[in-house]
């Protein structure tokens, strides 16, 4: 399963992503100054917060379907907070997964962050999202064997 990090939690690196999740956006999140959650794209409930320690790599399962799942490892005992976004990319064609991070570009354009209780959840970095825009659209360039920008008609046959 292929991640792009669009925020992150300090001290803690995200190692792996389950099979089977959709792509979209997951969050981890610090419930605690110890302990962490993951809700996977799609679903409506994190997962059981887990405790970690400096140094500890721990699986965080989603709440709805703890087949989905991910593993990250903790490199300080500084306490946490806030949240990590991930770009989760099932294996999609480029296109779709140009798709997909248009779609997150109009999410964070729609609202940066939102808070619920004493909580607050930013959404990815505009500046991220668009250099993983540009790298898709250059890999589905190179596919196509063009180099005309996806999106904007190529004008040079008209003159």
């Amino acid at each position: 399963m292929q991640f792009e990090l669009l925020s992150q939690i300090a001290n803690v690196t995200l190692d792996f992503v389950s099979s089977g999740h959709s792509s979209g956006t997951g969050t981890i999140t610090a419930a605690t100054a110890d302990t962490l959650t993951w809700k996977a794209p799609g679903s409506a409930t994190a997962g059981t917060a887990v405790t970690i320690a400096n140094g500890e790599t721990k699986i965080l399962h989603d709440g709805d379907d703890t087949d989905l799942y991910v593993v990250v490892e903790r490199t300080s005992a500084t306490a946490l907070t806030g949240s990590s976004v991930v770009l989760v990319i099932a294996a999609k064609t480029t296109s779709e997964r140009l798709a997909e991070v248009d779609a997150a570009i109009t999410n964070c354009l729609e609202a940066q962050s939102a808070g619920f209780d004493d909580k607050t959840v930013t959404r990815a970095q505009l500046a991220t999202l668009y250099k993983i825009r540009k790298e898709l659209e250059a890999k589905l360039l190179r596919e196509q064997g063009t180099s005309a920008r996806v999106g904007v008609p190529d004008m040079r046959d008209n003159f």
